[in-house]
């Protein structure tokens, strides 16, 4: 692994020449840290990343102490990301801050509340109450922009309009971090995951100037693939644990699905612990530590291997070095087979070993767990509270707390800037903001364009929840 030149030398690393933010004045370079390391260190203080403590993952938020949270994930993550990123040369900071910021915008209850919010916002729905959404045409250009929902368009959404530390700015991240959050996840649902037909979530298209450098490319990075590849690698270790205290697959089923997928790229004294972990001499808790470092180990070993393989192929064939590193970006889109096929568990010119088996892999946890009957149940009843508050909300918005009843003024016009908005409400207080706002819901200027921004204010609020925080404003509500 050590032969290859690059390794070491941070040859394939996001430039930090092409990094970029929105607000110019700040760009200017700190004494001890990069644009990245500022980056990873606002999301990490975000109140956005603090929320994710309280999110599902896969189980319900609170109902075990050792199930993953949407938190421990993105640290998993992140250090999972860390370490190929460093193996394989690459920038370590952006690589973390990508991987820490990639949940922020997840909603409560997991992938099920990302869902059923894309449901509501799209034209047709009809699944809340007076929905001004079911008779929207698709392409209508005013409110095009306002549709769908998807989790990881949400975090770049969060950390460009709805943290406020930097105003509006947001966090004001670097095009680089922004690009690798997004890419983390597709854009768009697989038709059996959603009950519409449209699949697109059309409101994040006013961010695609964020991820462009000044020269006009998309902020592209292999960081960003790194962190896409550790997510699943995460999810595919943690997903078992959760299973087996889950008792949604037993320990004889996690271990053949691991021999079965795995055995043939395991290093030696992977497989000496794998055959050790077939004992029923040890207990859960023991057999559990056993999986998830079989797991992680062989996965990550085997990315990092091939990684490096492809990334040499790439200065052999491509001439890449120091000098024209910089063009090399510039000039090479991410969506090129010899790029995007770089981070992977294959040698690029070599017979494919795993692709099939790692097809298979996450279709064997999806039945067994993400289907199981527990998780189900939980879904299901995550939807339905997230689709009552949400009608709640919608037939009376002065239900909707001051920063969102501001968010809306500002969106309608009825305040320019956040700086203005804010002062009117500490000059006046809120009284005088949420009768403005009443005022105006209650005028004739309040039509279907509003309407619908108004579906977006609460969608974004209801996003932000957590599991606890959305289920005793259900019962606020309703009770």
């Amino acid at each position: 692994m050590c032969d290859y030149k690059f390794v070491g030398t941070m040859l394939f690393a996001a430039p930090l020449s092409l990094a970029n933010r929105c607000e110019e004045k700040d760009n200017e370079a700190q004494k001890y840290r990069t644009m990245f390391m500022r980056d990873r260190d606002r999301i990490l203080y975000s109140k956005a990343f603090r929320r994710l403590a309280g999110k599902t993952q896969i189980y319900s938020s609170g109902i075990d102490d050792h199930r993953r949270t949407r938190l421990t994930h993105t640290l998993e993550v992140s250090q999972i990301a860390g370490t190929i990123s460093s193996a394989l040369g690459l920038d370590r900071d952006l690589t973390e801050a990508i991987a820490l910021g990639h949940d922020i915008g997840h909603t409560p209850f997991g992938h099920a509340g990302e869902q059923i919010l894309h449901e509501i916002m799209v034209p047709g729905s009809e699944i809340i109450k007076d929905n001004p959404m079911i008779n929207v045409n698709p392409k209508s250009k005013g409110s095009k922009d306002l549709f769908g929902f998807k989790h990881n368009m949400q975090s770049v959404r969060m950390a460009v309009s709805l943290e406020n530390i930097y105003g509006n700015f947001g966090l004001d991240l670097t095009n680089y971090t922004l690009w690798g959050i997004q890419f983390h996840s597709s854009s768009s649902y697989n038709k059996n995951k959603v009950r519409t037909k449209i699949l697109d979530a059309d409101v994040y298209n006013i961010y695609n100037n964020k991820y462009m450098t000044k020269d006009g490319n998309i902020a592209w990075s292999f960081e960003a693939f790194v962190v896409k590849e550790a997510d699943e690698i995460a999810q595919w270790h943690h997903d078992l644990e959760d299973a087996i205290r889950g008792k949604a697959m037993t320990r004889n089923d996690v271990h053949a699905a691991i021999k079965k997928y795995f055995t043939k790229i395991m290093a030696i004294a992977d497989k000496d612990l794998l055959f050790k972990m077939h004992n029923n001499n040890i207990d859960d808790e023991t057999f559990i530590i056993a999986m998830s470092r079989v797991v992680v180990n062989t996965l990550v070993n085997r990315i990092i291997e091939c990684s490096l393989y492809n990334l040499n192929f790439l200065v052999e064939n491509m001439s890449v070095d120091k000098t024209n590193v910089r063009d090399f970006f510039l000039n090479n889109s991410y969506e090129k087979d010899n790029i995007k096929y770089v981070i992977s568990y294959e040698k690029n010119d070599k017979e494919a070993e795993l692709g099939k088996a790692l097809e298979k892999y996450p279709k064997l946890i999806s039945e067994k767990v993400h289907h199981s009957m527990v998780v189900e149940r939980m879904n299901l009843k995550g939807q339905y509270i997230i689709r009552k508050i949400f009608e709640a909300y919608y037939a009376n918005p002065q239900q909707l707390p001051n920063h969102s009843i501001i968010q809306y003024l500002i969106l309608v016009g009825k305040y320019k800037t956040k700086e203005s908005a804010q002062k009117a409400y500490m000059q006046k207080g809120e009284g005088t903001i949420r009768a403005k706002s009443d005022s105006f819901l209650k005028s004739a200027k309040f039509d279907d364009l509003s309407k619908i921004i108004l579906m977006r204010v609460i969608c974004d609020h209801i996003a932000s929840m957590t599991d606890s925080y959305a289920i005793s404003e259900y019962h606020d509500l309703y009770e």
